[in-house]
């Protein structure tokens, strides 16, 4: 299965394609040189085929080649960020320990 992930800005979404379908989205806010992730949705039969994933990695990709920090408001995309810390250096402070310590 092949995931084609774009940045609907005007609709301020990553969005992901399959077969020209689409598959789901991670909604976004832009703060100046943020990227506050507020939710991932995945349709019913995408879910388990990766596509949230495809979709975090495309998005915080575009984010480090903007040079945007990010706020990962949404569980999914902390969580993701948690088992992928090559991203870390992405988070924005105010966020850095909610990510590496859900916990707290």
């Amino acid at each position: 299965m092949d995931v084609v992930v774009t940045d609907a800005a005007d609709r301020a979404r990553f969005e992901a394609h399959v077969d020209g379908r689409l598959a789901g989205f991670a909604q976004y806010v832009r703060l100046g040189d943020k990227l506050l992730f507020t939710h991932v949705e995945v349709g019913d039969e995408f879910e388990g085929a990766g596509v949230a994933s495809a979709i975090t990695r495309h998005a915080l990709d575009a984010a480090r080649v903007a040079g945007r920090v990010v706020r990962p408001l949404c569980p999914f995309v902390a969580d993701w960020i948690r088992r992928h810390p090559d991203y870390l250096d992405l988070v924005d402070p105010v966020d850095h320990d909610k990510v590496t310590h859900p916990a707290r």
